[in-house]
C-alpha cells in the first residue's frame, strides 16, 4: 500500500502535450469544487432561512400556550389564569423557570381619521424580551417595570402608514371586554417591522398593568400562560405532556376545568409546512451537484487512464496486480476530489463569511420575510458534507480505475 501512495505522489496529472495539469484534471478540480460551493452555499442559506423564520413565529407565539380553562358543567371560560393555578400539575415550569404570564386583548386604534383592528399582547418579566426589541425601527421598546411606561405602546410599521401616526403620537384604545367597551389613552413608545405581514398587521404591544386593569384581573392573573426554552424537536411532545397532565391524567381524577394548550407547530402551521419544502429543494440540489462532481471526477479519470496506457503496460511487466493498479488511479483520482473540496471550501465558506458579515445579497421582505439572504454555518452539517463528498467520490472512483486495470501489458507496449 506504501508502494501506491509513493507512486501516485510522483505520477503527474499532466495532458500528453506536456501542460501542467491536463484539461481533464482542472475540469475534474473545477466541477468538484463547484458543487462543494453550492452544497455548502445552499446548506448555510436553508438553515440560516429557517432558523430566522422559526425565529420571529416563535417570537410573536409562545412555543406552548395554555389558555384560560373552560368549566366542564357550564362550558363557561374563566376570565383569567395563574401559574400557581397549574403549578401542581405541572411541576416542571417553576423549577426550569421556562414560563411566563401574558395577556392579550382586542382592541381598536382610533385615531381622528381611521382606525385599525389589533390584538394588543403584554407579558410579565419572566419573558424575553430580546425579539420585541430587535425589531424595533424607529423609538425604543418601553421598560414596562418603570412606574410612568403603563401607558405606551408599540406598534407595527404597517400600523402606524395605515394610520399615518409615528413615534410620541397619542391614540385612543378600544378594548372589547365581554359585552362592553373601555377606552385607554396611548402613547406611541415604538414602531417594529418583522416583514410577517400577518403577525405584523395583528399585533401591537402594551403593559401588563394596563391590559391587566382593563382585562379586571389581578397583578399575578392573565389570559394565558406562555412556556419556552424547547428545541424544535420537543415541542410536540412537551405539548403533549402538558396537555395530557392538566386534562387528563388519571391520578388526579376528572378535572373540574379544562385547559386548552396549543403549540407553535399548530398555530404557525402554514409556515412550518412551507419551510419543510425547502428540504426537497435541498435534496434535488444535493443530487445535482453530486452528480456534476462524479461524473467530472471519473471523465477526467478515464481521461487520465488513456494518457496513462504505456505507464500501466509498464507497471503490468513488472509485477504490479490488478488491485494493486486499481488503488493507484483510485489514489490520483482522490488527489482530484480533496483539490476541488479545498477550493470549494474556501470560496463556499467565504461566501458565507461575507454575507454573515455584510448582508450583501437582498431579498423581497415582502415575498420571503427577510430583507436579506440568512445565512447560519453550524459545524457538523458542514463537517458531514465533506465527509460524505469524500467517501462517494472514493467508492465511484473504483469504477474507471478498474478499467485501468484490466489493461493488457502486452497491447499496452504498442499503444500510441
Amino acid at each position: 500500500m506504501n508502494a501506491v501512495f509513493w507512486v501516485a505522489r510522483r505520477l503527474r496529472l499532466a495532458g500528453s502535450s506536456g501542460e501542467k495539469h491536463s484539461a481533464g484534471a482542472s475540469i475534474a478540480v473545477a466541477g468538484v469544487a463547484l458543487s462543494v460551493v453550492v452544497m455548502e452555499i445552499t446548506l448555510a442559506v436553508v438553515v440560516g432561512f429557517k432558523s430566522e423564520i422559526t425565529r420571529k413565529i416563535t417570537g410573536f407565539d409562545s412555543q406552548i400556550t395554555i389558555e384560560r380553562p373552560y368549566d366542564y358543567t357550564s362550558g363557561l371560560q374563566s376570565d383569567c389564569i395563574s401559574i400557581a393555578q397549574i403549578s401542581d400539575r405541572l411541576p416542571w415550569i417553576t423549577t426550569d423557570d421556562k414560563a411566563s404570564l401574558s395577556v392579550r386583548l382586542p382592541a381598536m386604534i382610533k385615531t381622528d381619521n381611521d382606525f385599525a383592528g389589533m390584538i394588543f399582547a403584554a407579558h410579565d418579566q419572566a419573558h424575553d424580551f430580546s425579539f420585541e426589541k430587535s425589531n424595533i425601527v424607529d423609538g425604543a421598546f418601553p421598560d414596562y417595570t418603570a412606574a410612568d411606561s403603563e401607558n405606551y405602546i408599540v406598534i407595527s410599521r404597517h400600523t402606524a402608514k395605515a394610520l399615518n401616526m409615528g413615534v410620541g403620537d397619542k391614540v385612543y384604545l378600544y378594548f372589547f371586554i365581554g359585552n362592553s367597551l373601555k377606552t385607554r389613552r396611548g402613547q406611541i413608545a415604538g414602531i417594529y417591522e418583522s416583514y410577517l405581514a400577518e403577525y405584523d398587521k395583528a399585533i401591537a404591544y402594551a403593559s401588563m398593568p394596563m391590559l391587566q386593569k382593563v382585562a379586571g384581573i389581578d397583578s399575578v392573573s392573565g389570559t394565558h400562560i406562555e412556556l419556552s426554552g424547547y428545541a424544535l424537536d420537543e415541542i410536540a411532545s412537551r405539548g403533549h405532556e402538558t396537555d395530557y397532565n392538566l386534562n387528563y391524567n388519571p391520578q388526579d381524577g376528572q378535572p373540574d376545568l379544562y385547559y386548552p394548550v396549543t403549540t407553535i407547530l399548530q398555530t404557525g402551521a402554514i409556515y412550518f409546512n412551507w419551510l419543510s419544502l425547502l428540504d426537497t429543494n435541498v435534496v434535488v440540489i444535493f443530487i445535482l451537484m453530486l452528480c456534476v462532481a462524479l461524473f467530472t471526477l471519473v471523465s477526467s479519470l478515464y481521461l487520465i487512464v488513456l494518457d496513462r496506457i504505456p505507464t500501466i503496460g509498464i507497471l503490468k511487466s513488472i509485477g504490479a496486480s490488478r488491485g494493486w493498479l486499481s488503488y493507484l488511479f483510485v489514489n490520483m483520482g482522490m488527489k482530484l476530489a480533496l483539490l476541488g473540496l479545498v477550493a470549494g471550501n474556501v470560496i463556499g465558506l467565504g461566501l458565507c463569511m461575507l454575507q454573515l458579515h455584510t448582508g450583501l445579497m437582498k431579498l423581497d421582505a415582502e415575498m420571503y420575510y427577510l430583507s436579506q439572504v440568512p445565512v447560519k454555518l453550524e459545524f457538523w452539517p458542514m463537517l458531514l458534507l465533506n465527509v460524505a463528498m469524500l467517501l462517494i467520490s472514493w467508492l465511484i472512483l473504483f469504477v474507471p480505475s478498474r478499467s485501468a486495470a484490466k489493461i493488457d501489458a502486452t497491447e499496452s507496449m504498442r499503444y500510441e
